[in-house]
């Protein structure tokens, strides 16, 4: 087991304080003892894929990013940007997303917090070869779209929509619940200037990104952004996922089959994945 750890990064900008939390764990990874059936072939109907977005590269580790996420964001509204393909992530979620202008950036090649970290950078959607792109495929090519997200199925849903890459991002914006406030984000994330973070999170939004790395050289990160000090609140979490993650491995021995996997995921992630 290799635990979750925030380095903490203070920015400013031109709206005051942003306090940054990038949990870097370059070669590591927060399992360290994997299912063996992960490197199986799997039945049909419900798979670690389908169910998690784990496979038998980006692994259970997958599982413990998306509930650490999810509880961070507890009591708000979240609405989620999955770069690059966003097309894709409409046809999995279901739903049509509100087009913006500007996406979070990370390299995932990167190995420090400062290089990894690009900031906002114009947003952008894959266009497809085949079957022939819409005329609005084409001309919305230059942005992204903002998902609003009700259950951490729909952030699974999301990261299925991306993973397939090299390295793949997505990263949400969680907010006060209500239209108004969302529509403030939204406005934010649009228009021909370079917002800043501050201006997009306001004092009551947080940033949560999470790029994973699936390529050799790529690695994956969480990052946490908010005018609020997340410090305590992150440290917890962080130390409940440890906890987690060492019961998960002491009982990996007991997991036999595809639904007994299925079965120890919401422990490890701390999160059902039907469950607001």
């Amino acid at each position: 087991m290799h635990p979750i750890r925030f380095e903490a990064v203070r920015l400013r900008d031109d709206h005051g304080v942003v306090h940054a939390f990038h949990h870097l764990p370059g070669d590591e990874v927060a399992v360290s003892r994997n299912w063996p059936g992960l490197y199986d072939d799997w039945p049909g109907g419900r798979t670690p894929f389908s169910e998690w977005a784990v496979n038998n590269n980006n692994a259970e580790e997958v599982a413990v990013y998306v509930g650490l996420l999810w509880r961070l964001s507890a009591g708000l509204a979240r609405y989620a940007i999955p770069a690059y393909y966003r097309d894709d992530a409409a046809r999995a979620l279901g739903r049509e997303p509100v087009l913006v202008d500007w996406e979070y950036g990370i390299d995932a090649e990167e190995t420090t917090a400062e290089a990894r970290d690009n900031g906002f950078v114009p947003g952008r959607s894959a266009v497809r070869i085949r079957p022939e792109p819409t005329a609005w495929e084409v001309e919305n090519a230059g942005r992204a779209g903002l998902f609003p997200l009700e259950t951490p199925r729909d952030l699974v849903c999301a990261l299925r929509a991306v993973v397939f890459d090299a390295s793949s991002e997505v990263t949400v914006f969680a907010v006060p619940p209500g239209p108004e406030r969302f529509a403030r984000l939204a406005a934010a994330l649009r228009g021909p200037v370079r917002p800043s973070l501050g201006d997009v999170l306001g004092d009551d939004g947080i940033l949560l990104d999470l790029t994973i790395g699936s390529d050799l050289g790529a690695y994956d990160s969480l990052l946490v952004a908010s005018r609020t000090d997340l410090r305590e609140r992150l440290a917890a979490l962080a130390a409940d996922c440890d906890r987690r993650v060492d019961s998960y491995e002491q009982g990996l021995d007991r997991l036999r089959t595809v639904p007994d996997f299925l079965r120890a995921m919401p422990g490890l992630a701390g999160v059902r994945l039907d469950v607001p």
